[in-house]
């Protein structure tokens, strides 16, 4: 539990701040403050009720389902048929209306199977966030991280820019990143992280996000290293989820053996370098606790409004709890079909769950 709390602390310091409290009286006053205090308490037991007496602390928003790759470690570059999904882009309408009904929000993701840079409206987006003390995250393939679109990322209040970075071997990132080329990402970063620097600004921070699988796995070293090099916050490290990718990937799991060999050089590398390097999903929930809790902290709504329990379950053909655009959010969140899906997830893994990294039971 000690080290569960630390951990915690470290990442909402991180990603969201630790001004966090005062934020929350600021802009969302005694409601906010209670709702917090729930948030807190809740997040400290191993197992939750089916239905809630808070609000969401965080949120995935997709604000656009449409990506200019099609990478084979994602939904939308899957050789599978993939239903469930219009083209999409979340309106800066549409947008406000969601955060104005989730006012409890401290954290959002404007991130799912999309390129964020994408939808027209993002900068405001994340201006609205800011103007709410909202800490924001996106994710990027980082193609079209452009000059002009750094300075306003920055501007904007960005709290974590995020960039899809498996290796810096021409040929291993091509082959995951729909054939992108890291020699470009890469100046746009150096770019970017200029730009921040001559700002004097301490936000947003910047990450990488690689995928952890056998094609990546001999070139980590390498990546890690680079990584610091080129001024980088935090490296996040996550496990290959085979059930979204192409099938030609299936085989990309890395054994329990071969991913404790691979932490133990992690270790070593971790001393050697100024950046943090965060782990996830490796044989652990993320909570460390030993289940996922994204479902009563975490949700997801996808660019079409529709609500899954996480941005894992992003696909609402998979399953759907109700859509923000037909139905007020409060009312999804404690609808029976939700508080259903909670209730029995401890007792029985679901089935939009199998093969996720993060589901583990007891």
């Amino acid at each position: 539990m000690i080290t569960y709390l630390k951990k915690l602390k470290e990442k909402v310091h991180r990603q969201i701040g630790s001004d966090i409290l005062q934020r929350v009286i600021q802009h969302q006053g005694t409601q906010g403050f209670v709702n917090l205090v729930h948030v807190s308490l809740s997040a400290l037991q191993e197992e939750h009720p089916g239905r809630l007496n808070y609000f969401p602390p965080c949120l995935f928003l997709e604000v656009t389902n449409k990506c200019n790759l099609s990478c084979p470690t994602c939904q939308l570059g899957t050789d599978q048929a993939y239903v469930g999904y219009n083209k999409a882009d979340i309106s800066f309408e549409q947008f406000k209306k969601i955060i104005d009904e989730i006012p409890s929000l401290v954290y959002v993701t404007l991130q799912g199977v999309g390129e964020p840079l994408l939808n027209k409206d993002i900068m405001k987006m994340i201006q609205y966030c800011t103007q709410k003390g909202i800490s924001t995250y996106i994710n990027t393939n980082g193609t079209i991280l452009t000059e002009s679109k750094s300075h306003e990322l920055i501007e904007a209040g960005l709290g974590n820019l995020s960039i899809s970075i498996n290796s810096f071997d021409e040929k291993v990132f091509a082959d995951t990143r729909s054939g992108a080329s890291i020699n470009k990402i890469t100046e746009n970063i150096k770019k970017f992280v200029e730009i921040k620097k001559k700002s004097q600004k301490k936000k947003p921070i910047v990450s990488f996000r690689a995928i952890l699988m056998k094609e990546t796995e001999p070139y980590m070293e390498d990546l890690i290293f680079k990584s610091d090099e080129l001024g980088i916050d935090v490296l996040y490290i996550q496990l290959f989820i085979s059930v979204i990718a192409n099938k030609s990937l299936w085989n990309s799991n890395l054994t329990k053996e071969e991913i404790e060999v691979f932490s133990i050089k992690l270790e070593r590398w971790k001393k050697q370098v100024k950046m943090n390097i965060v782990t996830e999903s490796f044989g652990k929930s993320s909570n460390n606790l030993g289940q996922c809790k994204l479902p009563w902290f975490s949700p997801n709504i996808t660019a079409e409004g529709y609500v899954t329990p996480c941005c894992t379950i992003s696909n609402p053909s998979i399953l759907e709890l109700g859509n923000v655009f037909e139905t007020p959010f409060e009312q999804i969140w404690n609808s029976d079909k939700f508080v259903e899906f909670r209730a029995g997830f401890y007792k029985k893994q679901p089935k939009a769950c199998i093969g996720c990294q993060n589901y583990i039971h007891n």
